[in-house]
């Protein structure tokens, strides 16, 4: 019985994480076809975008709890964020998203 508690439990997290790297893929692809509906991310940009989200929002939480400074923090946020823009978005999504903004 305390096998499936802590299974259903880290299973849980898990969907809750992937949903908030999900919500935050819609968010961003929202701000950038409120520009230009054709710049819209591709199936496989949401892809990378997600799984980069997912491991953010893990290494956040893993900060969190060795309890690094806010800096850090931020820090690890600013390093998955660059990657999501200037290693999968293109330039042209990059201007529409800001000019969704």
């Amino acid at each position: 019985m305390l096998c499936f508690t802590v299974s259903a439990t880290v299973f849980a997290q898990s969907d809750k994480l992937k949903a908030k790297a999900t919500e935050k893929v819609e968010q961003l692809n929202n701000e950038i076809i409120a520009s230009d509906e054709s710049l819209a991310l591709s199936d496989m940009q949401k892809s990378e975008i997600h799984q980069i989200h997912v491991e953010r929002i893990m290494a956040a939480r893993k900060a969190e709890k060795s309890g690094v400074s806010d800096e850090d923090k931020k820090a690890i946020q600013k390093r998955y964020f660059k990657k999501i823009y200037n290693d999968v978005l293109t330039k042209e999504q990059k201007k529409a998203r800001k000019a969704g903004n």
